[in-house]
This record gives structure tokens, sequence and C-alpha cells, in this order.
């Protein structure tokens, strides 16, 4: 399936390949070790996908459209490292995370160093809606950490409409941001009209990724998902699977769930929350959801011509809500 979806973009993805080692490499060995870490166990790219194939049904693909994927990535890189030291994790993309491998210190630094880099190209393009989109990108996927953080210790499970508000800020945005800086930086440059399609198709489109992620942290594996499995639950982390079991159940067993949120979850708690989850009809409802927000981004771009690109972005919205673990 990826292969399908990549073949239209296999030249300009090895270009930003090209890209972000020119901007990350270094004479510092720690810093080449590192990055090289994090390249060999590199993710499936999906933002600079989303960059080039709506370059390539906006316009074109251009210069500038390359150097907005490997920013895009540059970013999202940065918050999984930053993320993996706030979260203690030690699995990402079924490898040690940096901080096990290297320390606290040196993840939050390098981390550093590609939002450095990030900025550094940013100043290069010279184009100010790029750097305002950016820099938006950056302010969303802080806030909604923090969000999430603060609802960690609210002491009850949040609303299911602060549950979506949280997911757009923190990871549906930078799905939105790519859409739209991909026809930002085609070559016809197109306007209002295309970028606010695209943008929305971006940001349900994340939102269907990430309620997936939520199925998936319920129902998968630490070897099936390369990080470790029902870590959100561990974290204390407010998932749709949970949060529609714990307002719908009626199998008497939502209080016992509830004590021991209370209290704090242990690895041994896990199997009976996941059941719990499982019989209330958590994990359906969430599929349900994913569907529909996977049917709205497609709709965004039901006006547009058919072309290799539509139907690569068609199959990619596919991908996203078809995971199976």
């Amino acid at each position: 399936m990826i292969e399908e979806i990549t073949a239209p973009i296999e030249t300009e993805l090895r270009d930003v390949e090209d890209e972000i080692r020119t901007l990350v490499t270094s004479d510092i060995p720690i810093i080449n070790d590192i990055v090289g870490h994090v390249a060999l166990h590199r993710g499936k790219r999906l933002r600079p996908m989303l960059v080039l194939l709506s370059s390539g049904m906006t316009g074109g693909i251009t210069d500038i459209s390359i150097k907005t994927s490997a920013m895009v990535e540059l970013l999202h890189s940065a918050t999984l490292i930053h993320d993996d030291v706030i979260d203690v994790s030690d699995l990402r993309r079924g490898a040690p995370s940096v901080n096990v491998v290297w320390g606290n210190k040196a993840s939050i630094l390098v981390g550093d160093l590609f939002f450095s880099r990030v900025l550094y190209r940013l100043a290069h393009i010279e184009n100010p809606e790029v750097t305002n989109i950016m820099s938006m990108a950056i302010k969303w996927i802080c806030e909604g950490e923090l969000i999430q953080l603060q609802n960690g210790h609210a002491g009850g499970p949040p609303g299911e409409r602060s549950y979506f508000d949280l997911i757009t800020k923190k990871t549906a945005a930078l799905l939105a941001v790519a859409c739209e800086l991909g026809v930002l930086s085609s070559s016809s440059n197109n306007g209002g009209r295309d970028r606010a399609a695209f943008r929305s198709f971006g940001r349900d489109l994340g939102i269907a990724f990430q309620i997936k992620d939520d199925v998936m942290d319920i129902v998968g594996t630490s070897d099936c998902m390369g990080k470790p499995a029902s870590q959100d639950l561990l974290e204390h982390t407010w998932t749709l699977p949970l949060l529609y079991g714990l307002e719908h159940s009626n199998n008497g067993n939502g209080d016992d769930v509830r004590a021991i949120l209370e209290r704090g979850i242990e690895s041994e708690d896990l199997e009976t929350i996941r059941r719990f989850v499982r019989e209330s009809g958590g994990i359906e409802y969430a599929e349900r959801k994913a569907r529909e927000y996977t049917d709205r981004a497609l709709a965004c771009l039901g006006d547009y011509e058919d072309t290799v690109y539509k139907r690569a972005l068609v199959k990619l919205a596919g991908f996203v809500v078809d995971r199976v673990f």
C-alpha cells in the first residue's frame, strides 16, 4: 500500500531525505550518531508525503515543496524526541528511543537542534506565510502537549469535545499544516480556496489518524506498533475508546475502572481496562469515528480533478483508517 502511495513522488521523497541530511549533518560525532539512529528507524514520512502530494495536486512540486517537506518532518521528529523524554518511553519505531541510548540531556538538545534547523531553513526561504504557518504549528503542538498534561492531573475524564480539541492541536494540526504548505509551495501558488480545502483535509485526516492510534493503544502490541503498547493508559492519557466506555458502559464495570484510574494504573490492570473498553463498545465507536473523519477529509478533495496525486492521497487516507494490528 505504501509503495502505491509514494509511487508518484519517489524521486521527490529522495530529495527530501537529501535535504534533511543537509540540514542536520554535523562535524560533532554525537549529533551524527543520534541523527543516524533516527534516520535508520524513521517512520513512513507521512507528513512529507502530504506536502508533496498536495503540491502535485494543486500546480506542481517545486524546490520549496522539497524544503518545506523536510522542515515539517524535522519538526515532527523533534517533537517525538522530546515526547519520549517527557513520557519516559524506551521504544520508538521498534528501536530503543534516543533518550534510552544517549540520555535525556542529549535528547532534549538534539530535539532543540532540529528546531533550530527548521528556523534556519525558514529564514532562507524568506516567505512570511510559510513562517507564519510553521510558527502556528509549533504553538498548537506545544499547547496540545500542555493540555494533555493538564488533563492527566485533572482527576477525571475530559468530555469528548475537550478530547477532540486536544488531538486537533497535538496531532492533526501538523498534518493540516503539511497539506496547506503543499498548496502554498506549489508552482501555481494557489490561493485561499485550495489552501482552506487542503488544510481541512489534513486536519480531518489527522483526527482520524489519532483516533486510530487510540484504538491501537488498546488492541495492539509493542512488536507490531514499534512503541510500548498501552503507553497511553499507563500515562493516564485519555483516549476516545476509554472515554466512550466510561460514559456509556452499562455492564457495571465502569466504577471498578474509575477506581483503578483514580489510584493510578499498574501494568497488572491493563488487561482489565482493555477488556472493559472492548466490552463497552469503545473500540467499535472509535473505529466508526475514525472512518467518519476520513470520509470528511476525502470530501474536501471531491471537486478536484482525478490525477495520480489525488489517487495517492485517497489511498493514504484509506491506509490511515484501515491500519490493523
